[in-house]
């Protein structure tokens, strides 16, 4: 009878969770899952190129987060310059358990060092070019014992 109980109440106590966790911006939510992410898988803390498909088992991984806003997350991790530097440089992917489940493509490897190059290109500061001057002219000096004589 008490397991019954545990289980009524630990099903209370998620969906009061859930409803206090959806009561929040989408932002604010998906900053939540994004906490709970790193702290949770060393794979992301560690900014390892991801297993292929691995959406689908984070999402499986954290049903008590909307579907949606996990792979936003999961989006914006993806996006993050320390994971592009990553993937440029290539090697193994990992699954959230940090096995190596896979390999960079050549492919994927480009597109990243592009991706770091474009991001690179805009932050870098711009080289404003310098006012045009107009050139100096220098005034002929007059001669004043010369101009004294003439007159």
């Amino acid at each position: 009878m008490k397991d019954k109980a545990k289980v009524a109440n630990e099903t209370a106590l998620g969906a009061a969770l859930k409803n206090a966790v959806q009561s929040l911006s989408k932002k604010s939510q998906t900053e939540m899952i994004a906490a709970h992410v790193y702290a949770k898988y060393d794979v992301f803390k560690q900014f390892r190129p991801l297993a292929l498909g691995i959406h689908e088992t984070l999402i499986a991984a954290l049903p008590q987060f909307d579907a949606q806003l996990v792979s936003r997350m999961l989006a914006n991790h993806c996006r993050r310059q320390r994971y592009l530097k990553a993937l440029a440089r290539g090697g193994k992917r990992f699954d959230l358990a940090l096995k190596a489940v896979g390999e960079v493509t050549a492919e994927e490897k480009a597109a990243a060092e592009r991706m770091c190059q474009a991001r690179a290109d805009k932050s870098a500061p711009k080289v404003e070019a310098a006012p045009a001057t107009a050139p100096v002219v220098e005034a002929p000096v007059a001669d004043v014992a010369g101009e004294a004589s003439a007159e």
